[in-house]
């Protein structure tokens, strides 16, 4: 069995779909992510150290050679777009992207490295943040209000599906290593909680902007991912960085239930499925696989 992203693939199959089933075949989705969802914005920034340009990043994906997924297969994106009947948005930086593209297809911002907060993943030089995700995603309404019309610009728009796809990296490239300044100007309570009011902002910047249909991924148990393994005294999970993961993704789901009912026609939902995921992770054999962590 080939494991396509194998923290996410659960979460995106038993709950991601579950708010883009149903549409009519004509919605699109807006991506905004890291490097579970990048599909080649990084490798066509010139000056940044996260890029899926080595083997053997796409080798089991169309001709197998490196292609700007951050993983072998699939990214969360495609799989989102492939259960669903949706088309898979090409990367906001492929040059192909046009207004006609965006219309058929959506665009995806997802950028390796990325995450809620622009102090994180600085020592990459260069990646996309949300908020950067978003001012291009600003752009892409202003292009496509100029080519259809306000009217039909917001009809789009509204329609569309929306992924909001991060917050690892916020952790694990920020706060957890303490060259970030966030890692000794905040606790672990009052980190999430920065990142609630970060994240809470976006989104409403994103409704203003036309998303109705959105729905936010929560984290899987990232202390199990091999760079925090490495970082362990024994090579086993960290569970300081899984307990952040469940702290981030309660807080999540409280704000988006919060917000939902205070915006106008918003179908905001919360994806969580870390115990699917980490269900994966510790019994493998049960999905094909017989590697585990301890």
């Amino acid at each position: 069995m080939k494991f396509e992203i194998a923290l996410s693939l659960p979460l995106v199959v038993l709950v991601g779909i579950t708010i883009i089933q149903g549409c009519n075949g004509k919605a699109v989705q807006f991506i905004f992510g890291d490097s579970l969802s990048d599909n080649g914005n990084n490798n066509r920034l010139s000056m940044t150290l996260a890029k899926a340009n080595l083997p053997y990043y796409g080798i089991d994906f169309g001709n197998g050679l490196p292609n700007g997924r951050f993983t072998n297969g699939r990214t969360v994106a495609d799989i989102i777009g492939d259960s669903t009947g949706l088309p898979r948005p090409p990367a906001f930086l492929d040059p192909s992207v046009n207004e006609d593209v965006i219309l058929e297809k959506g665009v995806n911002y997802a950028s390796g490295g990325g995450g809620i907060l622009n102090e994180t993943g600085t020592y990459f030089i260069q990646r996309l943040s949300l908020w950067k995700q978003i001012e291009l995603f600003h752009g892409t309404t202003e292009l496509i209000t100029k080519k259809l019309g306000k009217q039909a610009s917001d009809e789009f728009f509204q329609e569309a599906r929306y992924v909001v796809a991060l917050g690892s990296n916020d952790f694990i490239n920020n706060y957890l290593m303490p060259v970030y300044r966030d890692s000794w100007t905040y606790n672990d309570e009052t980190f999430v909680e920065y990142l609630m009011e970060t994240l809470e902002k976006q989104l409403l910047v994103l409704h203003k902007l036309g998303a109705r249909k959105l729905m936010v991924f929560g984290l899987g148990p990232m202390g199990c991912i091999p760079l925090q393994r490495v970082l362990s005294t024994t090579g086993m999970c960290r569970d300081r960085a899984n307990k952040l993961a469940l702290s981030f993704n309660k807080a999540a789901d409280n704000l988006l239930i919060s917000l939902e009912p205070k915006l106008t026609n918003a179908d905001f939902k919360f994806g969580d499925a870390y115990d699917v995921v980490d269900d994966v992770i510790r019994n493998p054999y049960k999905y094909g696989e017989s590697i585990t962590p301890k």
